[in-house]
């Protein structure tokens, strides 16, 4: 692993390059293979997910799963694509969600890919399709599975629709809950529907905490009110028009939070176990120094579900437009991704990055910032 420039990292911290040269890297997820199989899956938001093996090689998993060509302007139309990812940790199966075209009109699905060894398919399937979406990033996000063995999902409302988000026939603007062949469970909070809970705008992260066995995810807003919520089966989470409905916390100005998770295995000592770490990833045309995201947030949460610090944890200090957007915990650390890296927004050529965050030698801090 080679230190990493144009970042400050949170004192008794350090960060590591994992990986380079990915095209618009979006979510990360950590097999159950510990040797004779990848490190981490990361999704390539146009169309690919690829492998990072303990030894930082980077191969194919799966290619060609857009059934459309991007235009690559960001924000805007190409800012959808693929997104979730998650794995079975029973089979090693991973599911991916993402959106395709379906007679000239953008939907969302998710597949189940079946691997034996973790780095090829042997099969793959979709599960969920036919969900009405949009280019504008308002589609199927974050795919996780519970401690009851579902599979949950996220999506966005539509974008055009907002009204979708609360309405209880229409799959948009919610938290979905699945058994791992996208049927719906006997228990789901209304029966025979995949619906978890509604009224979501734009939900991207999702991540369980293993302490109270609850869901949490972020949510954007729109100009205001990007949040976090503690996810309740059959709850309403009040959009539209409200984005603080049923929340633990929330930004007054918008830093678009992306992916989540909690430190639950040590990998940051005891001092940090449980605390919640947050991609903010920010606005994407605009240059350090910005005051939105572009930075990781480390929350410790109360007891009562209220939140009792924030701070800073990874900040990009480079000139560019670097933007943390994936995040997951493994065995060994934090891993997140930088979207484009410091390239431009628009570009064609891979760019991005996988980091990894690990304790230095002594860890923990206190002292100073370091810049690596």
């Amino acid at each position: 692993m080679e230190a990493v420039h144009s970042w400050w990292v949170f004192p008794g911290f350090r960060l590591e390059l994992v990986a380079s040269g990915l095209h618009k890297p979006v979510n990360i997820a950590i097999p159950p293979w510990r040797d004779g199989g990848p490190m981490l899956y990361v999704s390539e938001l146009y169309g690919s997910v690829r492998y990072v093996t303990h030894d930082c090689k980077v191969g194919t998993f799966a290619d060609g799963l857009l059934n459309y060509e991007p235009d690559y302007v960001l924000p805007g139309s190409g800012e959808s694509g693929v997104t979730g990812l998650c794995v079975d940790p029973a089979s090693g199966d991973l599911f991916a969600s993402m959106l395709y075209i379906d007679d000239g009109k953008p939907c969302s699905r998710i597949v189940r890919m079946r691997t034996a060894d973790g780095m090829r398919i042997d099969g793959m399937e979709v599960i969920l399709d036919g969900i009405p979406s949009t280019f504008n990033a308002h589609q199927i996000q974050a795919l996780t599975i519970g401690p009851d063995g579902k599979l949950y999902a996220t999506l966005g409302d539509g974008y055009h629709e907002p009204e979708a988000a609360r309405r209880d026939d229409d799959l948009r603007g919610k938290v979905l809950r699945m058994d791992l062949d996208g049927s719906v469970p006997d228990d789901n909070p209304i029966k025979g529907s995949l619906v978890y809970a509604k009224g979501f705008r734009n939900p991207f992260g999702a991540a369980w905490r293993r302490s109270d066995g609850s869901l949490y995810v972020t949510d954007n807003g729109m100009q205001s009110y990007d949040r976090i919520a503690r996810v309740e089966g059959g709850g309403d989470y009040g959009w539209p028009p409200d984005m603080k409905r049923g929340s633990l916390f929330w930004w007054t100005f918008t830093q678009a939070p992306a992916a989540l998770d909690f430190a639950q295995d040590g990998q940051f000592g005891e001092r940090f176990n449980d605390h919640l770490f947050v991609a903010l990833a920010g606005p994407a045309r605009y240059k350090v120094p910005s005051m939105k995201g572009k930075r990781i947030v480390k929350l410790e949460l109360g007891k009562d579900g209220g939140v009792r610090s924030y701070d800073d944890f990874v900040v990009y200090a480079g000139d560019g437009l670097a933007m943390p957007v994936g995040l997951a915990f493994g065995p060994d650390g934090m891993y997140f991704t930088d979207l484009h890296g410091e390239g431009d927004v628009y570009g064609r050529k891979p760019g991005g990055h996988v980091f990894r965050v690990v304790k230095a030698e002594g860890g923990e801090g206190p002292g100073e910032g370091l810049r690596y």
